[in-house]
């Protein structure tokens, strides 16, 4: 029984949204030019040394655990840590089997439902006790695995969403992988009262619980990076055209100070339907898009007025990520204590390229965010 009652916080973006780790041809859309040298110059220092580069987990579902000001443990899915319509924050495995199985009405969800609700069920006693008494806050992740993964050869093997991971039992990570019952990849930190706290010190959770940083070191040896000449000479020659294009005063006056959000969203949708000829359906994609009619006559003159400086943007887009997506087959292609899957062709999640101003995600939109997005429709 609860001694207090605490207050919901209603933010449910800011409480469970990992902070977003762009990807390197969408920095020109938030930096204009100064984003896209940093990720162009970010991708050649890949020719020399891959040490800042990790490979990015990618778990489901998405979960909360931790304990309250009154010490109780609670661990649940990211749904139940922010229910509005009945107490989501299971304190013990029956609540939480109970709180999962009341979503929904839909008979032919029922069986999987039930499913989901005994395997979250299954490990709540071993979260409580991985995590210490006098522990007061929650930890925000994605689960990797529910039992310790069995062995296919040399290699424990898993697949908690899209991407199957092979990981070699006689490395750091499967040795650790070996001694684990769960496996859960930890993104931050959470206080009682919403703010999202950066990971100090994971090696506070224990007994058989596996708990890593969202990204590991895997790949060390560098790569070929070909084609950043081209891409820094359209940044020279074109650069002060796209600032222009981009610029946060001039389109405040205009009232679309989310363009670069818009810009975003397309090529986003583009992944769906081919990320071939970028930019060129723009305007047909805005015509059909959720953005509001006034805003759309906007941009749609706006781009017709600075045609030429789109039509760069979206080469140099479109550039990145062809320079990018050469550097992750590399990288897919070569020996490492960890190897991921999607289909069964190599490839994963992607790898964050660690930077000082900032990390940059390395994902094939074709691959991994292609599958990601159909599995999650």
């Amino acid at each position: 029984m609860r001694l207090v009652e605490f207050k919901q916080v209603d933010k449910k973006n800011l409480i469970l949204k990992e902070s977003r780790i762009q990807h390197a041809e969408d920095l020109i859309f938030w930096e204009g030019s100064k984003g896209a040298i940093r990720a162009i110059e970010q991708l050649q220092s890949l020719s020399q040394s891959t040490q800042s580069l990790t490979i990015k987990w990618d778990g489901s579902p998405a979960v909360v655990f931790g304990r309250n000001p009154n010490g109780e443990f609670i661990f649940t899915d990211k749904s139940g840590f922010v229910a509005k319509g009945y107490d989501g924050r299971a304190t013990n495995s029956a609540d939480l089997k109970s709180a999962i199985m009341g979503r929904g009405k839909d008979p032919t969800k029922r069986k999987a439902q039930a499913q989901y609700a005994s395997k979250m069920a299954s490990v709540f006693d071993v979260m409580q006790q991985a995590v210490p008494e006098n522990f007061q806050g929650y930890f925000v992740g994605d689960m990797l695995f529910f039992q310790t993964p069995k062995k296919a050869g040399n290699n424990f093997v898993f697949k908690p969403n899209v991407v199957e991971y092979a990981v070699d039992s006689t490395s750091d990570m499967g040795q650790k992988i070996g001694n684990s019952t769960v496996g859960v990849v930890v993104h931050h930190t959470l206080s009682e009262d919403g703010k999202i706290l950066p990971i100090k010190d994971l090696d506070i959770i224990q007994g058989s619980v596996l708990a890593i940083p969202p990204t590991t070191l895997n790949k060390k040896d560098p790569i070929q990076v070909k084609g950043v000449d081209q891409l820094k000479s359209i940044v020279n020659n074109s650069g002060a055209e796209i600032d222009t294009l981009l610029n946060k005063n001039k389109i405040a006056e205009m009232k679309l100070t989310d363009l670069p959000n818009i810009l975003y969203t397309y090529t986003n949708s583009k992944v769906d339907t081919g990320l071939n000829r970028l930019g060129d359906d723009f305007l047909k994609w805005l015509a059909a898009s959720a953005v509001s009619q006034p805003k759309r006559i906007k941009i749609k003159e706006y781009v017709k007025a600075n045609v030429q400086a789109f039509s760069k943007l979206w080469f140099l887009v479109g550039g990145i990520m062809k320079v990018k997506d050469s550097i992750i087959n590399q990288l897919d292609q070569a020996q490492g204590d960890i190897t991921a899957t999607i289909n069964g062709k190599p490839g994963g999640e992607g790898y964050v390229l660690g930077s000082p101003e900032g990390n940059i995600k390395l994902v094939k939109r074709s691959g991994f965010s292609k599958a990601n997005r159909a599995i999650n429709r």
